[in-house]
């Protein structure tokens, strides 16, 4: 307690933060939306007029990922996807080795509880660990992820990179 008002239970606590993240993945999805419609609008206005009405488009991209600090032992990363065109950031992928939420219920639950497992099911959908491997290659990772669902979720296709010297994530690529 603090200056006579009471702490935030952490369930409501929770709920806030859930809250928050539901109203930043829409904000997300809005903003790449909006991106993805004028990268659109940009190559049509320089394709033939045969290729103007294409459902899915073919472009020239830069790709490069980036983590939370230097080294190999980075918990966070994330993969960006950029228009050459326009410069526009067109798609991105964070990949995270750690959820504190998940922390918190393994030291106060037990991880090989029954209650854990239980808690771990309903949590599983919104859990923010979602790569297991070296720090070393999330970049790889999210570029897979990225291109996999260039068609689904933007009507494009990845059809050349620019990038840095990093040749494991273009040999990925390829592959």
């Amino acid at each position: 307690m603090a200056i006579g008002m009471h702490a935030m239970d952490k369930k409501t606590f929770s709920k806030c933060l859930h809250k928050l993240y539901e109203e930043k993945q829409s904000f997300k999805d809005d903003i790449l939306q909006v991106s993805r419609k004028i990268v659109r609008q940009k190559h049509n206005e320089l394709a033939s007029p045969s290729d103007q009405n294409n459902e899915i488009i073919d472009i020239t991209v830069s790709y490069d990922g980036t983590w939370q600090k230097r080294g190999h032992t980075s918990l966070y990363g994330i993969g960006i996807v950029v228009d050459i065109l326009t410069g526009l950031v067109i798609d991105y992928e964070v990949l995270s080795k750690y959820c504190p939420e998940c922390t918190t219920a393994k030291r106060d639950l037990g991880e090989h509880s029954a209650d854990f497992s239980i808690w771990y099911k309903a949590h599983k959908p919104e859990c923010s660990e979602n790569y297991v491997g070296s720090s070393n290659a999330m970049e790889v990772k999210a570029a897979e992820i990225l291109w996999k669902r260039s068609v689904e979720n933007c009507n494009m296709r990845y059809m050349n990179v620019l990038s840095d010297g990093d040749s494991k994530t273009y040999q990925h690529l390829l592959e």
